[in-house]
């Protein structure tokens, strides 16, 4: 190799050099900030293990002298005196070749592979995989080169090869946290310009991997050269059409992708297509590279960087295009273009299941002895830290910030330098949390004061429950004793639930020579207003009753209608009191019940005749009382119903109707009709336990409406 060649081939190897530079910077761009240490450790590190690798066995196992499938001599190279210029410009050309392909990985595995886990891969592909597949292809013994697969300047051998390898590590280590199991996307890359400025300069750098590959400063150079650069425009502006016809968008990441795919595409065959043909070979791997990246998203495969669909499938698609486009002639393989098309198939496989399927088997080997990917801790508080300790005022920033969260103390101020961007966040900090240190004072000596106003407002709520239960129990002692209804009826019974402490329903009776009255009566409201007029309307009915000695049960409810609305002040028209209340009211005589109501009705059974009948007799529709606009006096309709051998009757407030369910149903007539038919021919005691069972089961979960009350006497005669 003369001194022309030899000046070449050096300054190709430095131009491929500078591939790590690009990479570098292409990976530490895409990865969010707290991670760009370990991106430039591992493209600096990975680089020095490939080349002490290649230098020490790598280089035999690929170039030495082989039987077609591995090398057996040139290890530790050191190369004959009188050859020294030319053996050392080759194995410096493909020592740069073999830490290129190691690096490719690096962007895949970006952000959770562990230190220590990335230079066990550089080793397995630097020092294993890729001189002995490399060889097959590249050695002239090896058994591919011999079939006649051509892959000029590595599409598949280098590309392919790192790509591979990068997607089984993926694979292997799984996907970044919160990567497709969160609803938000992770945070954006930490700088695409960074990116761009990395792939111009692997741009640049391709320059000397594609033209150095001639090995010679020759006739061919010129035309590779332009075919690489038209390939990594094509792959670039096709990439961009796509993201941006598909996302709406021109997209950058994309974009990048797009341009070292091209350039990946016509690395195979640069040497022997045409201009127009690394067009289209560049064109169409931009494209495979963009829907290879959504592929691999919709597998859940998390590459960070888009290194397997940049460089891996686009490699294929160039090692293909060789056959379909390459002269024959320039090839020189002597096959036909089916018969290279065979070839070229064939060594994208084999290279496929060498760096995928063997890196897959060996990299999940080597997992579960020893874990590739770092804890979750680390990964969220990046590699950075993680594994290089090497933290940053930003990093130091949110450490504190988070030590505030942490210790709930926020009266102490961060300190960093004023001048720098991280200072002046601190400065703002600063003021909100000053802001917010003042708010927490002024918010406890409001809960103080809050916590004082609570105390004395639970003790006066204490006192007025306090009186309400007192008043409970004056109510409760004005409803007829037990005994006196067993003695008076003993075949009855009575549910009675207030909605509140106290209830605005009463029941009432009184035994008078042969007959026996019986009331129910629903006061307007409930709680404590409804219990003042439960009180006021017990008080009057006794009144009208015992010392006016009324007996009729519709001349009753009128004196109570007349006696009400005196009480209340509502005959007077300027008064707009429109209190009252429901009643019904029978007298039970030997031989027939006389009934009278004010709003409510009468309900009976009778299974006299063996099949019971059941009947309503409905009260007035005028209540007691009721406000100015009302007649201040009415005469109530007198009902009677003759008693017979199987006769039950039931009085009942309309909060017994008028309960909802959960689905705001009412129990509504014709569900008391069914339950007390249901029910008819028990005693009453344990009809009362059966209805009040269904009435509660019927309410659910619903809040209870109204004051319930419900009597039930069986009044047979004989009974």
């Amino acid at each position: 190799m003369d001194a022309t060649n030899l000046l070449w081939v050096f300054a190709c190897s430095a131009l491929v050099m500078c591939m790590q530079i690009g990479f570098c910077m292409l990976e530490s761009g895409l990865v969010r900030s707290k991670n760009t240490i370990n991106v430039a450790l591992k493209n600096l590190i990975d680089f020095v293990i490939a080349s002490l690798l290649f230098w020490a066995f790598a280089f035999g196992l690929m170039f030495g002298t082989s039987a077609g499938w591995i090398g057996t001599t040139g290890f530790f190279f050191s190369p004959a005196e009188h050859a020294s210029n030319t053996q050392n410009a080759f194995f410096l050309f493909q020592m740069m070749f073999c830490a290129t392909a190691a690096t490719i990985v690096s962007g895949a595995v970006a952000e959770r592979m562990r230190f220590g886990g990335y230079l066990l891969v550089t080793i397995l592909i630097s020092g294993l995989l890729y001189p002995i597949a490399g060889g097959w292809a590249w050695n002239p013994s090896g058994w591919l080169k011999q079939l006649g697969f051509v892959d000029f300047a590595g599409s598949t051998v280098v590309h392919s090869m790192g790509g591979w390898m990068a997607l089984a590590a993926a694979m292997v280590i799984g996907p970044r946290l919160g990567r497709f199991d969160s609803k938000l996307p992770l945070a954006n890359p930490h700088s695409l310009v960074t990116s761009t400025v990395g792939v111009l300069v692997l741009f640049v750098a391709w320059l000397g991997f594609n033209g150095g590959s001639t090995l010679a400063l020759d006739h061919r150079v010129g035309m590779i050269i332009v075919n690489t650069v038209l390939a990594g425009c094509a792959g670039c502006l096709s990439a961009m059409g796509a993201v941006w016809y598909f996302q709406k968008l021109p997209l950058l990441p994309e974009t990048l992708n797009g341009c070292v795919a091209g350039l990946v595409a016509v690395t195979a065959g640069c040497h022997a297509v045409s201009p127009g043909e690394a067009v289209f070979i560049g064109a169409v791997g931009g494209i495979i590279s963009y829907f290879a990246v959504h592929l691999l998203d919709h597998w859940k495969i998390d590459d960070v960087v888009g290194a397997s669909a940049a460089h891996a499938i686009p490699g294929v698609w160039g090692t293909l295009a060789v056959a379909l486009f390459g002269d024959l002639a320039a090839l020189g393989t002597g096959l036909n273009r089916s018969q290279q098309l065979g070839v070229q198939c064939l060594g994208a496989v084999v290279f496929f299941l060498c760096a995928f399927g063997v890196g897959w088997l060996l990299l999940t080997a080597i997992n579960r002895l020893v874990p590739l990917r770092i804890n979750e801790e680390g990964e969220r508080i990046g590699l950075n830290v993680a594994e290089h300790g090497a933290s940053t005022e930003i990093i130091d920033l949110l450490s504190e910030m988070s030590r505030h969260s942490t210790r709930g103390d926020f009266t102490s101020r961060l300190d960093f330098q004023p001048h720098t961007e991280v200072g002046q966040i601190a400065a703002e900090y600063n003021k909100v949390i000053g802001k917010v240190s003042d708010e927490m004072d002024m918010r406890e000596i409001f809960a103080r004061r809050l916590e004082q106003e609570r105390e004395a407002l639970d003790a006066s709520q204490r006192k007025i429950i306090s009186s309400i239960e007192y008043a409970r129990r004056i109510q409760e002692s004005i409803l007829p004793r037990p005994e006196t209804l067993e003695r008076m009826i003993p075949d009855h019974f009575i549910i009675y639930r207030p909605r509140d402490i106290v209830s605005g329903d009463f029941y009432w009776c009184l035994a008078r020579e042969d007959s026996f009255y019986l009331a129910v009566i629903d006061c307007t409201g409930h709680g404590v207003p409804g219990a003042f007029m439960s009180m006021m309307s017990f008080v009057l009915l006794q009144q009208i009753v015992i010392e006016r000695g009324a007996n009729d049960p519709a001349d009753i409810l009128s004196r109570l209608h007349g006696r009400v609305r005196a009480a209340l002040g509502q005959n007077s028209p300027t008064n707009d009191n429109k209190d009252g209340m429901d009643a019904a009211l029978v007298r039970i005589d030997p031989d027939k019940i006389v009934f009278a109501g004010a709003g409510l009705p009468l309900v009976w059974v009778d299974g006299s005749s063996g099949t019971p009948l059941y009947g309503e007799i409905r009260g007035d529709r005028h209540g007691l009382g009721g406000g100015a606009h009302l007649p201040a006096k009415i005469q109530y309709v007198q009902h009677k119903v003759p008693r017979t051998k199987d006769l039950s009757i039931y009085l009942f407030s309309d909060g017994v109707i008028h309960q909802p369910n959960h689905l705001r149903r009412p129990f509504d007539k014709s569900g008391l009709r069914n339950l007390v038919l249901s029910v008819h021919g028990t005693p009453m005691m344990r009809q009362g336990a059966e209805i009040a069972a269904q009435l509660e089961a019927f309410r659910g979960g619903a809040t209870q409406r109204d004051d319930i009350t419900l009597v039930g006497v069986n009044v047979s005669i004989g009974a």
